[in-house]
């Protein structure tokens, strides 16, 4: 180490020994472990920080590889397509981690492989957003129109088809 270091302590001590002692890769990944205090999983996102930085990878790599590090369940869409002759017709593109699989089995869904797993599930949340958007339909059948007549009171539509009146002298 050169003599500018020797009265140096702590962190800024420990960054001038890797400097000194390391190059590249290698110099790369003991910063990221003193900046994350030894910590192992931040020593890891700070490596995957730098990797992203420096045009080592994607974001959407990035991402995975952060919740892998975090042993966290991870799902994302990575491309989306329609064919242009039906428009009813598309692809999802998905990508996940197997902790978002084993999550998926401990709730319940079944396949006999990971995608076939992902693929229901999927599919589940498909159905969910049918039956959502039908329910949404019916949503404006409720909201009130005001009776442009008298100003106290409104005509409510309800879904058993009868027309309510409210008024707001009451």
């Amino acid at each position: 180490m050169m003599p500018g270091s020797w009265g140096l302590r702590g962190k800024t001590r420990a960054i001038a020994e890797a400097e000194y002692y390391y190059e590249g890769d290698e110099l790369k990944a003991k910063l990221a472990e003193i900046e994350a205090d030894g910590d192992p999983i931040q020593t890891e996102l700070n490596v995957l920080a730098e990797k992203l930085k420096a045009g080592e990878m994607t974001f959407p790599e990035y991402e995975k590889e952060c919740a892998n590090a975090k042993s966290e369940p991870y799902v994302n869409v990575l491309d989306m397509g329609i064919d242009p002759e039906n428009v009813a017709n598309g692809y999802f593109e998905l990508d996940y981690n197997d902790l978002f699989v084993k999550m998926l089995t401990e709730h319940g869904i079944v396949g006999k492989s990971d995608e076939e797993i992902v693929n229901v599930w999927f599919n589940r949340i498909c159905r969910t957003i049918v039956a959502q958007e039908t329910a949404d339909l019916d949503y404006g059948l409720q909201e009130a129109t005001p009776n442009y007549f008298v100003d106290d009171v409104e005509y409510v539509r309800r879904d058993i088809g009868k027309d309510e009146v409210s008024s707001t002298d009451e």
